[in-house]
């Protein structure tokens, strides 16, 4: 296996402290489909058959940053001050008490690490020990499966144990141009059938859908998920327009999928359970977009953002906040429910590029 040079180093040097301490060690996944690929990668899955904390504390030492450890897998992940992102795991077999619940692990060997994983293209492993560097471990026919542009689930049990695979596999068909083998097409349609998503976290499929919307072939992964029947269950009644492909950070693109959903749209974003900062920005996009007027304050530029992929004709003074203020109007002896609705009728001229600064919208008030 063809290892990239800027990755070989770090690798390297894990690779011979992991056997200092007796572990045999392995670079796995998503990496290893990458590196065949001829792909950029900067998230390399590590799987030792020993804890990884050590190796953990020896990547902080050796090339700092910082880490976080996920107890209940004896998991941690390593952010490097150079940018590339470590996940490092101790081989384990998983065992699903229902579907979609969180696995019960027991630690293993390799070769059953592997056959937890989600389609056969990801069950792939190359050796990062000295002796054997670079040397490929492929049980399940990774490689098979990538020359012929197939995904394949590893078991019949694989997305009623993880439902979230349901997306992942829509979403690594879109990205890579792969088609599902027949037997695993059935199995996805036998399981949205059965309604597997449904026994997800909002939160869980929160993060699929984020990942998705961080695609570069967005439109490809919208058609197949449509096609498919699992648009429901992110959120019914929301599809593919081109105005999302102008989203330029997932955030603006939430949003956008929320004005695509009109007076569904608040609901979609409030199910997400998006941090709450998050949320109100993206509500209040939406409450300027749905009263097409001018809004009252200052837009952020995330929401500016999201009206100018919705109205790509604005005027920039349309986006600015209204010219008539409550105080203009008291001044002139306006009072009571005028007010709000004289502000209303001016915000939507304004909106319209009807007026163009205040002393036009003093002008026609008088």
């Amino acid at each position: 296996m063809n290892i990239p040079r800027k990755h070989k180093e770090v690798l390297k040097t894990i690779g011979q402290y992991a056997d200092k301490l007796g572990y045999k060690a392995w670079v796995v996944g998503g990496a290893v489909r990458d590196f065949y690929l001829g792909r950029d990668t900067k998230d390399l899955d590590l799987t030792f058959e020993g804890s990884p904390e050590s190796v953990a504390n020896f990547c902080i030492r050796n090339w700092g940053g910082e880490k976080r450890k996920f107890s209940q897998f004896n998991t941690y992940r390593v952010s490097l001050e150079n940018g590339l992102k470590l996940d490092l795991v101790q081989a384990r077999k998983e065992f699903y008490a229902r579907p979609g619940a969180l696995p019960e692990v027991t630690f293993s060997t390799i070769k059953d690490d592997l056959f937890r994983r989600d389609f056969t293209a990801n069950a792939w492993a190359v050796s990062i020990a000295p002796k054997t560097f670079g040397k490929s471990y492929d049980p399940f026919g990774a490689q098979k499966a990538i020359d012929e542009g197939v995904l394949k689930i590893l078991h019949d049990k694989s997305f009623s144990d993880d439902p979230t695979r349901l997306f992942r596999a829509i979403r690594f068909a879109g990205r890579f141009g792969w088609k599902l083998d027949r037997k695993t097409g059935l199995l996805l349609q036998d399981a949205v059938r059965e309604e597997y998503p449904f026994v997800l976290s909002r939160e869980r499929i929160r993060q699929e859908f984020v990942k998705i919307l961080e695609e570069k072939n967005v439109r490809e992964i919208f058609d197949l998920l449509e096609y498919y029947e699992l648009m429901p269950f992110i959120y019914p009644g929301l599809k593919w327009s081109d105005e999302i492909a102008k989203g330029k950070s997932v955030a603006a693109k939430l949003g956008i999928c929320a004005c695509l959903l009109k007076d569904s749209g608040a609901e979609f974003l409030i199910s997400l359970h998006l941090p709450k900062e998050l949320t109100h920005e993206l509500l209040g996009a939406l409450a300027v977009y749905e009263s097409q007027k001018s809004p009252q304050t200052a837009l952020t530029s995330l929401q500016e953002s999201i009206i100018r992929a919705m109205c790509p004709g604005i005027k920039r003074t349309a986006l600015e906040p209204c010219f008539i203020k409550g105080r203009d109007l008291r001044e002139m002896g306006i009072s009571g429910r005028k007010i709000s609705a004289t502000m209303d009728h001016f915000g939507k001229l304004q909106w319209a590029g009807r007026i163009g600064n205040k002393e036009q919208a003093l002008s026609l008030l008088k």
